[in-house]
Parts: structure tokens; C-alpha cells; sequence
């Protein structure tokens, strides 16, 4: 698998996360807590599998913190990591 740039890995992640939670708004700051946009603990859960899915990476329970699944840019950071090992 190619590793996607940090560009692509946002747009799907922000493509997601808008399709997936009503409240969350796209346009809204990548450090803006997921939290804040209406994402809750079950949210997490389908963030965590979709992450898993799409970029093809392993998830461990002690990796699901908010410094790297709280945000976009979280998130990004957290899957860029992942990904280049």
C-alpha cells in the first residue's frame, strides 16, 4: 500500500467525520475537540473502525486517547505515525 500524504489522510478523515456526525462541521479548526462537535464515546468506537478500515492499521485500546483520536489533527498526526513504521 502507497502511503497517502498528510493532505489525503485529512480529506478522509474530514469526509468521514462529516458524513458520519451531523455536528460536526468541516470548516471548524483541525484542534477543535471532536467532543465539542458531537462525537461521544460510541462515535469513538466508529472512528476507531473506520480508521482500522480505510488506512489499514491496527488500533490497541491503549492508543485510543484524545492527544491522538480527540481532533482532526489528532487524529492525522496518529495515523501518519502509524502508518510510517
Amino acid at each position: 500500500m502507497t502511503i497517502p500524504t498528510t493532505d489525503t489522510i485529512r480529506e478522509h478523515i474530514v469526509g468521514y467525520l462529516a458524513e458520519s456526525f451531523p455536528l460536526f462541521m468541516s470548516d471548524t479548526a483541525d484542534d477543535t475537540p471532536l467532543a465539542d462537535q458531537g462525537v461521544d464515546s460510541l462515535g469513538m468506537t466508529n472512528i476507531v473502525v473506520y480508521l482500522e478500515q480505510q488506512f489499514q492499521i491496527a488500533i490497541d485500546d491503549a492508543e485510543i486517547t484524545r492527544k491522538n483520536l480527540g481532533s482532526v489533527q489528532g487524529i492525522v498526526n496518529f495515523v501518519n505515525n502509524k502508518l510510517s513504521v
